[in-house]
């Protein structure tokens, strides 16, 4: 029943959407107000980023470093660095990146944005916490702003994250990633396992038309 009306619903929502989404829009988080470009993710149109917000919002993050990656509009690293981290946000869409360090500049904060693939740009550098929003969509990317949503048709970003995931990891790195019921879990499951790494799951909430989202922690499989 709620594919059904999930269904229907995005065929009207979907084109509005993306109607609304030509023009810059403002946006508003506890008190801080960013400003989101056409063609990224913006993160009070859906639930993932306000998700994870709110777990963060319960740790202490004061001089601890903390990487985003895939940081669309930057509203987590802000927050992150306003909470007292050491922040560095990646993103592979240039918009993005342009979008980020504009919502840094009007925070009066300071992150060190990165136009990066991945890792390739923080090449040797660890962090005390990786949180990541993934594209999780088994599609193929044809635009920039379709990296926000498309993972590859054989979900190619996963297979390159948890591939070079463990090399910004140190003993005591937290790795979080919010996901979607809607998404095909066990296949991501399955690709961080064969690299190593098991989900486990921190926080879920159901979210109307979207189902379940979770918080998932990432931790690297002890042998035995």
């Amino acid at each position: 029943m709620r594919g059904m009306l999930k269904r229907v619903v995005s065929f009207f929502l979907v084109p509005a959407t993306r109607w609304y989404l030509r023009k810059e829009r403002g946006y508003t988080y506890n008190g801080v107000g960013i400003t989101v470009l056409p063609g990224v993710f913006h993160p009070g149109l859906f639930y993932s980023t306000k998700f994870l917000l709110a777990f963060l919002r319960e740790q202490s993050l004061v001089n601890e470093s903390l990487l985003e990656l895939g940081c669309g509009s930057g509203l987590i690293s802000v927050m992150g660095a306003k909470a007292g981290a050491r922040v560095t946000a990646i993103d592979l869409n240039q918009e993005a990146v342009r979008n980020a360090q504009i919502n840094a500049r009007s925070a009066g904060v300071v992150v060190d944005v990165v136009h990066s693939d991945l890792f390739e740009q923080v090449e040797g550098q660890t962090f005390d916490w990786i949180v990541i929003n993934p594209p999780y969509y088994a599609n193929a990317v044809h635009t920039e702003a379709e990296l926000a949503w498309h993972c590859g048709e054989a979900f190619e970003y996963f297979s390159r994250l948890f591939s070079t995931l463990g090399a910004h990891r140190h003993a005591g790195t937290r790795v979080l990633m919010v996901l979607s019921q809607d998404c095909e879990l066990e296949r991501i499951f399955a690709i961080a396992m064969e690299n190593g790494f098991k989900f486990v799951v921190l926080r879920e909430k159901d979210v109307w038309l979207d189902g379940k989202n979770f918080i998932y922690e990432i931790k690297p499989v002890v042998s035995k």
